[in-house]
C-alpha cells in the first residue's frame, strides 16, 4: 500500500481523534512538520513562486528595426512602471509590441510626461520627426 500524505493526514487525524496519541504531539508535530497543505499536496497558500518577467515587446535604438534592439519586459498585466536603461534610455528610434498587448512610453522616468500608446502588434518603424524620438525614458504595458 502506498501511502500518500494525504493519507498519512488521516490515519494521524483518525489516531488522534481515537486518543492513542497525546492531542500535544499530534499538532505540534503536523504544524512543524512540512509547508504541504496536507489536504492537496499543494504548497501553502503562504508560499508564492517568485514572479517572472516576461516580453512583451521590442525597441530598437535605430529606425526600421535596426541598431541595438532591447526585449520590453514586464512583471505582470497590468505591468508596474518601467525604466528604461542604456543603451535605450532618451534612444529609442522604432517600437514593436506583441497582439493582444497596449503600452504606453513615457518621455519622462517614473511613467511621467508626454505620452505614446502602441499596441496590439502595432510597430512604428521610425519616431523621427516626433516629441518621442530618442526621448523615451519609460514605460507601462496593459492588456488591450
Amino acid at each position: 500500500m502506498q501511502l500518500t500524505l494525504t493519507k498519512l493526514f488521516t490515519i494521524a487525524t483518525a489516531v488522534a481523534a481515537a486518543g492513542a496519541l497525546p492531542a500535544s504531539e499530534t499538532k505540534a508535530d503536523d504544524a512543524a512538520a512540512s509547508p504541504i497543505h496536507p489536504a492537496i499536496g499543494a504548497p501553502s497558500p503562504a508560499i508564492q513562486p517568485a514572479p517572472q518577467d516576461f516580453n512583451v515587446g521590442t525597441v530598437w535604438t535605430d529606425a526600421n528595426m535596426g541598431g541595438s534592439a532591447g526585449s520590453i519586459t514586464v512583471d505582470g498585466i497590468p505591468s508596474s512602471c518601467r525604466n528604461f536603461i542604456a543603451p535605450f534610455i532618451d534612444s529609442i528610434s522604432s517600437i514593436q509590441v506583441e497582439s493582444g498587448i497596449r503600452c504606453v512610453f513615457f518621455v519622462d522616468s517614473n511613467c511621467n510626461g508626454a505620452q505614446l500608446t502602441v499596441q496590439n502588434g502595432a510597430f512604428v518603424a521610425n519616431l523621427a520627426g516626433t516629441n518621442f524620438q530618442d526621448s523615451i525614458s519609460s514605460v507601462q504595458c496593459f492588456s488591450v
